[in-house]
């Protein structure tokens, strides 16, 4: 009878030990994610090119986070409840940070104090503009302990905002408003996100190794994660390889997820890869003060889409507003130039006839950042006005459209093209720019306002494009940006 009681229990154990190695396999997948681009700093507060934000996003975890179907949902804290312009935000107990200590309402106000002081000089302080007193603390007029955010307990914290905001709780999504400890923060002595060993965080994830001389990246499953977005692989591993592109490093099953270009679109399909975009990005036109409105109106006309939509290809396409896709409150087409050949041409040489040379300069250039793809549509909109107008203009490459950008701000360059990126889906902080202080207008108006001066024109969207293998399912890229959240991904084997 013993003998037989033995053979059953042993029974029962070999059924358990099959269950638990015949569960998802995804339970021990590693992720291998080629990067373009090396991090700088990993300090949530300081934060700002993309792999920063990647990397941010699933090791730390805000109030707020964006489930599966990028809708705004409580991470860190358990519930949240909203009164005129006050939110009071209730924590997870039993949270903790990644070395086991308690997460609290302490390490949130601590963040967003440190967020808005002038003196952290975070990149994108302004998300936080609407807290109570936070303009006047980022201004040098008020000391961060005026923000309008107050603990209550250590599991309850309260948020006061200075008007209506209906962006706030995905701005506390975002990079700017994850936790930071206090105590970790001082202990690390100017290093804070510098380095791995200078790195707290709270999220699915938790960072184990960060090489710099071989760069290379080590996520793997929180384990100390009691919330409810636990990491379904067991590790993400990011690198670059400089040796070999991103399509190159898919198809020979060294990388699982990559960015690639558009015109990488069609090799991917031919590999059997599978794709994601998100429309974030708007390339624009710009022309100087330095030409009159009526030639500017007509380069600007010349330039519309009717230009050049023959050359473009997938991942790229014609603008209906200065806002791409990903910003869901778009101003529509109202407002943009219209393609008429004869009234440009007469509103052109009649201005020409009006000048003491009586022709158009020849040494004009227009800059344009090269992406691999934007000289051909830049190639159609010069010869179309060399060809209508008679203006011979130079073209010149940069690498960088950082190079250009201030184009929007203070003109630089004569004519330049160059993308401007949506970095989230805040309309507030793609205006910002343009030199715009978004309160709440009407997105049409702005648009129009933009528009009118005929210096700036919006002339193709293009998206941001990640491929991935099959053996990738539950892939997520509805938060809009970019930007990926690991803990959602599933890889099976």
């Amino acid at each position: 009878m013993n003998i037989f009681k033995r053979l059953i229990a042993l029974f029962l154990c070999l059924i358990m030990l099959f269950s638990l190695c015949a569960c998802d396999e995804s339970d021990k997948a590693y992720i291998y994610f080629n990067l373009n681009e090396q991090p700088v700093s990993l300090d949530p507060q300081t934060a700002q090119n993309d792999t920063e934000l990647l990397i941010i996003r699933n090791i730390f975890e805000g109030l707020m986070r964006k489930n599966e179907e990028g809708k705004i949902v409580c991470g860190a804290a358990e519930t949240y409840k909203k009164s005129d312009l006050v939110y009071t935000f209730n924590l997870r107990k039993g949270a903790v940070w990644s070395n086991e200590e308690s997460l609290t309402a302490y390490d949130f106000l601590f963040a967003l104090q440190r967020a808005v002081d002038p003196k952290t000089k975070a990149p994108f302080a302004k998300r936080l503009i609407n807290i109570k007193n936070a303009d006047a603390i980022l201004k040098g007029k008020k000391s961060v302990e005026d923000l309008g955010v107050k603990v209550i307990d250590a599991y309850t914290l309260k948020i006061e905002l200075s008007k209506e905001d209906p962006t706030f709780l995905e701005t506390l999504t975002t990079s700017i408003a994850m936790p930071c400890n206090e105590d970790f923060f001082k202990n690390c002595a100017g290093k804070y996100g510098l380095e791995g060993q200078s790195i707290l965080s709270n999220g699915s994830y938790r960072l184990t190794k960060w090489g710099k001389t071989v760069f290379g990246i080590r996520l793997y499953r929180n384990k100390f994660y009691n919330g409810n977005f636990t990491a379904k692989n067991a590790a993400v591993f990011l690198s670059i390889d400089k040796e070999r592109t991103s399509l190159q490093m898919l198809k020979e099953n060294d990388a699982d997820i990559a960015f690639i270009s558009p015109l990488e679109l069609g090799a991917a399909a031919e590999n059997g890869l599978k794709t994601a975009h998100s429309n974030n990005i708007c390339w624009f036109l710009t022309i100087s003060d330095g030409f009159s409105k009526n030639i500017r109106t007509a380069l600007i006309n010349l330039a519309s889409s009717q230009t050049f939509e023959k050359s473009l290809v997938n991942g790229y396409s014609p603008a209906q507003s200065i806002f791409p896709n990903v910003l869901s409150a778009n101003a529509g087409s109202q407002g943009l130039p219209v393609y008429d050949l004869e009234a440009s041409k007469k509103l052109f040489f009649n201005e020409i006839k009006s000048l003491k040379d009586k022709k158009f300069p020849e040494d004009v250039v227009l800059y344009y950042y090269d992406d691999g793809f934007s000289k051909t549509v830049v190639t159609d909109i010069v010869a179309h006005w060399q060809s209508q107008l008679g203006a011979y203009i130079n073209i010149e490459a940069v690498s960088s459209p950082e190079k250009l950008t201030s184009q929007l701000k203070d003109q630089t360059y004569a004519l330049s093209i160059f993308p401007v990126f949506a970095s989230s889906q805040s309309s507030k902080e793609y205006l910002e720019k343009f030199g715009i202080n978004y309160k709440g207008e009407k997105l049409s108006k702005i648009q129009k306002d933009i528009l009118k001066s005929k210096n700036i024109v919006p002339l193709m969207t293009q998206d941001t494009i990640v491929a991935y293998n099959k053996n990738l399912t539950s892939f997520n890229f509805s938060s809009g940006n970019g930007l990926i959240d690991f803990a959602y991904v599933v890889k099976t084997e």
